[in-house]
């Protein structure tokens, strides 16, 4: 109430650009879907976080521009909640797909570099860092460095953020064998000289391998990681199988 009447003595012009902004974040709860939703039991945040379950929560493109403040509002919530449970054993693992579209966490920095110690692990996925700069500016620039593990995958094209591994992936030296030969052709001497090289170049970091991922370790490292295709997996291939007959089924 206090916050409410501090809005209304605030000048006519600037109240105006007040009700506009407020307007336009409780946009997804004016809707039918919302409305509906209200009427089901809220969500027992005490109970979620106190056994192993999980909460998927997809917004469609076409709908993110009302549902991005509801998805960000319902997730700090739970890493506020596991913080303070934490003690008593909460945890919470944040799977975040097309991050600064659909969950684009203004404390996304604070989350990733505390909530390790506080029960909460993010896993985020980009398309490259020219998302992260458009949702969090310049501090998406440091974000190699806050998540403490990276795996990149090929198809990038955004040019800064090629030039940030290849800088990362740094120089290495190669040797280079160089056979000396008489005049006849018969070998007369053998030396070796070292190169200093890229250990990636900018096109094999943008193309990858082909079954390979680009692994940053902790002390960011690089490495080539071979990926398992989910046919492959025997789990994974488990799981799929199960989904789809229960898709057949509710067809």
């Amino acid at each position: 109430m206090t916050l409410l009447r501090g809005v209304l003595a605030t000048e006519e012009r600037e109240r105006s650009g007040i009700w506009s902004t407020a307007s336009g974040l409780f946009a997804g709860v004016r809707t039918d879907a919302a409305r509906a939703s209200a009427r089901e039991a809220p969500l027992d945040v005490d109970a979620f976080l106190a056994g192993p379950h999980q909460l998927h929560i997809v917004a469609p493109s076409r709908h993110q521009m009302v549902t991005t403040p509801l998805v960000v509002g319902l997730l700090e919530e739970l890493v506020h909640a596991t913080y303070d449970r934490h003690e008593r054993g909460a945890r919470l693992l944040l799977a975040l797909d097309e991050l600064a579209n659909v969950a684009p966490l203004p404390r996304l920095a604070s989350i990733i570099s505390e909530g390790g110690g506080q029960g909460v692990l993010t896993l985020a996925c980009l398309q490259d860092l020219s998302q992260a700069r458009s949702r969090w500016g310049t501090s998406a620039d440091g974000f190699l460095s806050l998540f403490p593990t990276t795996v990149v995958l090929p198809g990038i094209a955004d040019r800064p953020t090629l030039e940030l591994l290849h800088q990362l992936a740094g120089r290495t030296l190669v040797p280079s064998p160089t056979h000396q030969r008489g005049a006849r052709g018969k070998a007369a001497g053998y030396s070796t000289s070292w190169i200093e090289r890229d250990r990636a170049t900018v096109s094999e970091l943008a193309r990858g391998r082909a079954g390979y991922g680009l692994g940053l370790a902790t002390d960011k490292s690089m490495k080539w990681i071979e990926l398992t295709p989910a046919h492959r997996d025997l789990r994974l291939r488990a799981y799929l199988d199960r989904s789809d007959r229960e898709r057949s089924r509710e067809r």
